[in-house]
């Protein structure tokens, strides 16, 4: 698939279930490698493209992979390469992790820079200063980041700015160093907590609190059978999805205490939402919603991942909003796209200023990256007549079964081959 056509505007009403985060799955996927045993994961959301691409990688390195609906066994009991070549490490983000496996199992690590999402400068500065303050030998030059590893030493870690992937990264490193390594001012999303879940569950010794994660390296890891936590950002743009259309939905088998801050700015905004039962209620009918100024930040914050969700949520939303991100400064590429379709939104610095209530008009446009294409996708429900979203593969990343879901809830949606 490559384009969508969705007719607008419609509001959305229904049930919708979600699987296993992305964000989750795709560390505990690298994380798997790194015991001695066979490793079941659950809840695992398949039909994601990132996801296949990790698959992808563990294979290459020698890992043996089954895959059924919402279900993989990683056997990693034979690695037989420690490189991860462009054609494979440049399709998703999450390759960086296989540094902190690789060296840390097999004393090297080979790979090239990882693919993702264009969110501006993507410093992957702290997976290379703490697996070096763990004892590691690196090197980066050109598109090529070579780890060499013979011992590795646990030891104090303080990260400047809280990153997610570098915490994943330095974490798995040590599991394999000896003695104690703790992370300062990490990031501590329920990701993170998920991922030292499993690695627990397969004999590692590794604890998780607000901006500390400390372990207890050296022990021998083992398989396990381990169930990734609820997709609490997929289910989120449902959320959104349900406030701009002024609908009303079901979000099957979800807590809300993942979001509690991003469910916070929507209710301030004038929407209804509710846990009861294992599910999550939402209503904006009849509602006049308000504007709102949100800052994204740290875990427990709103995601960096989840503002462009909510710059297109304030453009139905009474009076002017802002939305300012103190993580990627540059992440404002998706608002030339979002002003293709009418909506009154001007970037400055890192900040989105939007006025609303809008009234959008059917488009063509781009989808920049994921949360661009979600973003786009959420807009066009509410736009008047026909919007032509190109670049889709970018959202089948990180949106399992979108289309259907959307379809379930009653958009118009369509896709297209060219």
């Amino acid at each position: 698939m490559s384009k969508l056509r969705i007719e607008g505007p419609v509001e959305l009403r229904g049930e919708v279930s979600v699987r296993g985060a992305k964000n989750a799955a795709l560390p505990i996927l690298v994380a798997a490698a790194a015991g001695t045993e066979p490793i079941i994961l659950d809840n695992v959301p398949t039909d994601l493209n990132d996801i296949g691409a990790e698959l992808a990688a563990l294979e290459h390195i020698g890992c043996r992979t089954n895959v059924s609906d919402g279900r993989v066994e990683v056997d990693p009991t034979n690695i037989t390469t420690t490189s991860l070549p462009g054609e494979v490490a440049g399709r998703f983000r999450s390759s960086l992790l296989f540094l902190g496996l690789l060296a840390g199992r097999c004393g090297h690590a080979r790979i090239s820079l990882p693919g993702g999402c264009d969110l501006g400068d993507r410093k992957f500065d702290l997976h290379l200063e703490g697996l070096r303050r763990l004892g590691a030998e690196v090197c980066y030059e050109g598109d090529t980041i070579e780890v060499t590893a013979d011992r590795l030493v646990g030891t104090d870690i303080d990260f400047y700015l809280p990153t997610t992937s570098g915490t994943e990264t330095v974490l798995l490193a040590g599991c394999f160093a000896e003695g104690r390594t703790r992370i300062f001012n990490a990031n501590t999303r329920p990701e993170i907590v998920d991922m030292a879940a499993c690695l627990n569950a397969m004999g590692a010794n590794i604890s998780v609190r607000n901006r500390v994660v400390e372990i207890e390296g050296n022990r021998k890891l083992t398989g396990c059978r381990h169930r990734i936590i609820e997709g609490w950002d997929e289910a989120l743009t449902y959320i959104i999805a349900a406030g701009m259309t002024h609908g009303e939905i079901c979000v099957k088998d979800l807590s809300l205490k993942h979001i509690c801050n991003d469910v916070a700015y929507l209710r301030q905004a004038g929407l209804d939402i509710f846990e009861w039962g294992g599910n999550v209620y939402v209503t904006a009918k009849g509602k006049e919603l308000r504007s709102f100024d949100l800052f994204t930040a740290p875990y427990p914050g709103v995601n960096s991942d989840m503002q462009p969700l909510f710059a297109a949520f304030a453009s139905q939303c009474k009076g002017e909003s802002s939305v300012t991100d103190q993580r990627f400064t540059e992440r404002f590429q998706y608002t030339t796209e979002l002003q293709k379709l009418g909506m009154p939104i001007q970037a400055y610095g890192n900040c989105a200023v939007i006025q609303g209530p809008a009234n959008l008009k059917g488009a063509s446009v781009r989808a920049l990256d994921l949360r661009c294409g979600a973003a786009l996708i959420l807009s066009a429900l509410t736009a008047e007549g026909t919007t032509v979203i190109d670049n889709c593969y970018q959202i089948g990343r990180g949106y399992e079964y979108f289309v259907s879901r959307f379809r379930s809830l009653g958009a118009e949606i369509e896709e297209l081959d060219s």
